[in-house]
């Protein structure tokens, strides 16, 4: 499974596209499959479905005999939209309270580039949340969620820091990419050189100069090397995969797309591809990721792409 970050968030999707498309002999296998994946599918699926009964059975007082069963064949209409509604938005919508605390957000399918205040630089890559804090005697950025390249201005009095996770980054002046999803963080220098550190979970602490990178997650940290003009492809719409999960590049592809990606077949996502794909078309390119297994993907509405195999 794609970006969802629980068996329920997943039904709700199954749930609306089932709702919109219910005769497709395709999205319905696709579904029974993921249905039997596990057996906490199984439990969300059948939750999503009491909430969207109650939802639906909201009483209503109607006046008159003659139109009262019409009038509550519309109201239940209504309300079985209105919960699709609903659920649509709380699928599509899932990070509100981290928007709230971010004071720069980048939408899905689109990077922002930021100026800050003391004049250093930043990139958001798409669903990336950021919170600044840029006084007269710090800088201090959290990034909340997502990947962010930042180019920094020399300010000797006030080092730069970026906290993702448990990792913070120190900075003098450089240029460096950070990604989080909150569990693992991944830093990658272009220029320069910066002090990364993790105080909790697994100690870590290095300096890392241009063309290093450390990712540390939530039971080991591991560093390596690459060419500095490998840092951050995902400004120029480039994703790299090499030996890299078809997993691994759902979750890269997912932030580029409103669409939810579903993968229907959990064995699809061990699978292991190498190559180059264009971050601008995540369609096309989860398409061409997961043919060489069979895989096929299917859209059944702008916000939900499943992906099957054979």
């Amino acid at each position: 499974m794609g970006d969802y970050r629980s068996a329920e968030e997943a039904a709700a999707g199954w749930y609306i596209a089932l709702r919109e498309d219910s005769d497709d002999p395709e999205l319905k296998r696709a579904f029974e499959a993921w249905l039997a994946q596990a057996p906490q599918h199984r439990q969300a699926w059948e939750d999503m479905n009491v909430t969207a009964r109650l939802m639906a059975a909201v009483p209503v007082v109607q006046r008159g005999e003659v139109q009262r069963g019409r009038r509550h064949r519309r109201w239940y209409v209504a309300m079985g939209g209105l919960a699709a509604a609903c659920l649509a938005i709380m699928f599509l919508v899932p990070d509100v309270m981290l928007r709230l605390r971010a004071d720069y957000y980048a939408p899905p399918g689109m990077t922002r580039d930021i100026c800050l205040a003391d004049g250093s630089k930043v990139v958001l890559a798409p669903r990336t949340a950021l919170a600044v804090h840029v006084t007269s005697r710090e800088r201090r950025i959290e990034l909340l969620r997502g990947e962010a390249y930042f180019v920094v201005k020399h300010d000797v009095a006030r080092a730069f820091s970026v906290t993702a996770g448990r990792v913070t980054t120190m900075d003098i002046g450089t240029e460096f990419d950070a990604r989080t999803d909150g569990a693992d963080t991944t830093v990658a220098v272009k220029e320069g050189e910066v002090h990364v550190s993790a105080r909790s979970g697994v100690p870590f602490e290095q300096d890392l100069r241009a063309g290093n990178w450390a990712h540390v997650g939530t039971t080991q940290a591991v560093t390596g090397s690459q060419s500095p003009d490998m840092v951050a492809l995902w400004r120029n719409g480039t994703l790299i995969a090499r030996d890299s999960t078809i997993g691994e590049m759902v979750a890269a592809l997912q932030p580029w797309t409103p669409a939810r990606i579903v993968v229907a077949h959990g064995s699809l996502t061990e699978k292991r591809v190498t190559g180059s794909y264009d971050l601008h078309h995540p369609k096309e390119s989860l398409a061409l990721i997961v043919r060489p297994y069979g895989g096929e993907v299917a859209s059944f509405s702008p916000w939900l792409a499943i992906v099957t195999g054979h």
